[in-house]
């Protein structure tokens, strides 16, 4: 991997999403490139609004897009600081059209994107996911990681898997990635209800494994509440990456509701590596 996107409203930039962004350009010797968004085209936002989630103070008299240029500049300044402070080599977009439509161009000529579950350009506030998050994690043509808002390193990575092809191609996305964490306790997670056979090939499913990593388990869950086990079982973890994949699809056998992932990104605060086949 060379280059990872680094998603930020240009007035208000996540710290713990930055330093996250870092830690994964230098586990992988990656290029962060920030991509600052500013909504030029549509901004509904109002300038007390921008001044509430901005990270440096307003200039009394400004107007509002003098206001906005004026926070744009310090974030970028900080970011490059960040950066350089971690050792990490970085760039600078400054994108002005429609944010989503923006990431989502942006997202053909990277290799990976992290973005705060939180990022929203919406004059209402939002849950997270968010709409902007949401939109992104549809239709992103790269890898994307929802950063975490704590963070004190990686020790397991958990890959929810049901036998399709987008769990496994997702599972391969993140090995290709992630050389690095060939060391890391891999759980290879699926939950089923009791009658239900494991789709795919076991066999070649751990021989695979096995060629990529080195402390493997196979864990197979039964539960009538697909989602309400795979939460429950997630909220145990710490230090864990997760893998998903098919934002938007069924992720689990027989999951009733229909984004999985979007529960697992409102409730869970581990990083989550969605990736779509």
């Amino acid at each position: 991997m060379e280059k990872i996107l680094f998603i930020s409203d240009a007035v208000s930039m996540s710290r713990e999403c930055l330093d996250f962004s870092c830690y994964l350009g230098n586990l992988t010797h990656s290029k962060v490139t920030g991509v600052f968004l500013e909504n030029q085209e549509m901004e509904l936002r109002s300038s007390e609004t921008l001044q509430e989630i901005a990270v440096c103070a307003p200039v009394p008299g400004a107007p509002p897009d003098m206001q906005k240029q004026l926070y744009s500049d310090k974030n970028i300044s900080c970011f490059k600081d960040i950066c350089e402070s971690n050792g990490v080599n970085c760039e600078i977009h400054k994108n002005l059209g429609m944010p989503a439509a923006e990431v989502i161009k942006e997202s053909r000529y990277a290799d990976m994107l992290v973005v705060d579950a939180a990022t929203s350009f919406s004059w209402k506030p939002e849950a997270s996911p968010t709409a902007f998050v949401r939109e992104i994690l549809e239709k992103a043509e790269c890898p994307v990681i929802i950063a975490p808002a704590e963070f004190n390193g990686i020790h397991e990575v958990i890959f929810t898997y049901n036998g399709s092809m987008s769990s496994m191609f997702a599972i391969k996305q993140f090995a290709h990635l992630f050389p690095a964490l060939r060391h890391c306790k891999i759980t290879v997670l699926t939950i089923m209800e009791a009658d239900e056979q494991l789709k795919g090939n076991k066999s070649n499913l751990q021989e695979w494994l096995d060629i990529h990593y080195e402390n493997v388990q196979l864990l197979i869950l039964e539960d009538t509440n697909i989602r309400g086990r795979l939460l429950e079982y997630l909220f145990g973890r710490e230090n864990a990456f997760i893998v998903m994949g098919a934002y938007g699809r069924s992720l689990l056998s027989k999951a009733i509701v229909p984004n999985p992932a979007e529960t697992v990104i409102k409730l869970i605060s581990q990083p989550i590596f969605i990736s779509h086949y």
